[in-house]
């Protein structure tokens, strides 16, 4: 099995989760190999990678994780096409080198819509016989793409497409899209979540210092604050409260955001930003909350989506209030879901104070299956049928 990273977020990333780290240590009965994605020359100095000339790897948990060469090699002056060319040229012998000369024989590679150049250039680089492609966002949609990068993208989407066996989409919105280019080949398959981690147990209950001090109720984000996060919403909760914080816990992409919101939301007294919480310390703090916020936009890229913090949140059992995306009102018996901001806020009130054991026995038992292992397997089987001379495992 082997995984090209989601751009961009690397094996050691500790940030955020993603779907195809969750999926590398999910899969059972097969040997992983995973390929970082490029992280690009600011990250990797930032980082201190040492300037390597080939590939490398190292094995963590019987995973093996593949490093690209030149990381730390900036792209101006014409060298990002010469590095991009001499690690595209070695990947072919690196795999081979760890895998044996008939890995293609037995071999899944497993990319993502996280990064379409970068999954159809390693697809390209290996020719890999098998691939199933997971499509996670509606990521030709995302703001800030020029009509030239678009075409090119969509270009790369559709042979990523025409090459896999199968290809997944984790939203309806995303299959009601696409069922029609490749019938045979689309499939639903939801996001997952490691459920025993979100449940609760006693340690969850100690104080946490990023909230010291903060009022309560304490209404809680958690995950990247960026292009599909309603920051309009968030300063009307934030100037209905007559007590409590809102506490957004992940890190900002300043870039993606209006600078004028984030800054009001910054200077508002009833807002409190943690900064990036790595994923380990996202149960503890999950639970520290009185009310999980979901606070999404209705951009195209964000209804297309199914947040994984979704799941995380359900899997606690505590009172969960998310705006109407497609993949939240699924859940709309279990969880508060609100239309447009004036329902979002009435609605704040009844998680607060209508949250009864039921409806969280509720959430906990919508997301009991909806493991890693049980997506991770599901994948498998539907490749296999796909290809029925391959074994997986």
């Amino acid at each position: 099995m082997i995984v090209l990273g989601m751009h961009p977020y690397p094996w050691h990333d500790d940030q955020i989760s993603d779907t195809m780290r969750s999926m590398t240590k999910a899969f059972s009965g097969v040997r992983p190999v995973f390929i970082n994605p490029s992280v690009g020359f600011s990250r990797a100095q930032k980082e201190n990678y040492a300037l390597r000339f080939r590939w490398t790897s190292v094995e963590d948990e019987a995973v093996h994780v593949c490093t690209r060469p030149l990381e730390t090699v900036p792209a101006s002056f014409g060298l990002g096409k010469v590095k991009h060319r001499w690690t595209l040229r070695q990947l072919n012998g690196f795999i081979a080198s760890i895998l044996g000369e008939d890995w293609r024989r037995e071999s899944l590679l497993y990319v993502s819509s996280g990064g379409i150049a970068q999954s159809y250039e390693t697809a390209e680089a290996l020719g890999a016989p098998l691939m199933a492609l997971d499509i996670l966002d509606d990521n030709l949609a995302f703001p800030g793409i020029s009509p030239r990068e678009k075409a090119m993208l969509e270009a790369f989407f559709a042979a990523l497409l025409a090459r896999s066996a199968v290809a997944t989409v984790v939203s309806d919105y995303l299959y009601q899209k696409l069922a029609n280019q490749q019938p045979e080949k689309i499939k639903l398959l939801p996001n997952g979540v490691d459920v025993r981690r979100y449940s609760y147990c006693p340690d969850y209950s100690k104080e946490i210092a990023e909230l010291r001090g903060l009022e309560r109720p304490l209404i809680g984000f958690v995950g990247a604050i960026t292009s599909w996060i309603d920051l309009e919403l968030l300063l009307k909760i934030a100037d209905r409260m007559a007590k409590g914080t809102l506490v957004m816990a992940g890190p900002v992409v300043q870039e993606a955001i209006s600078r004028d919101l984030f800054a009001r939301l910054t200077d508002h007294p009833r807002v409190a930003f943690t900064g990036p919480v790595p994923p380990q310390r996202v149960p503890h703090f999950l639970h520290q909350f009185d009310v999980l916020l979901l606070p999404r936009n209705y951009a195209p890229h964000s209804l297309a989506s199914d947040p994984l913090k979704l799941y995380e949140y359900m899997a606690t059992g505590k009172p969960v209030l998310s705006t109407a995306l497609p993949s939240a009102l699924r859940f709309r018996d279990a969880i508060y879901v609100g239309q447009g901001h004036e329902e979002v806020i009435a609605l704040l009130e009844k998680a607060l104070f209508d949250w009864s054991p039921e409806r969280s026995q509720k959430c906990r038992d919508a997301v009991a299956a909806m493991t890693w292992e049980n997506r991770a397997k599901t994948l498998l089987e539907w490749v296999e049928a796909a290809a029925p001379a391959r074994r997986l495992h």
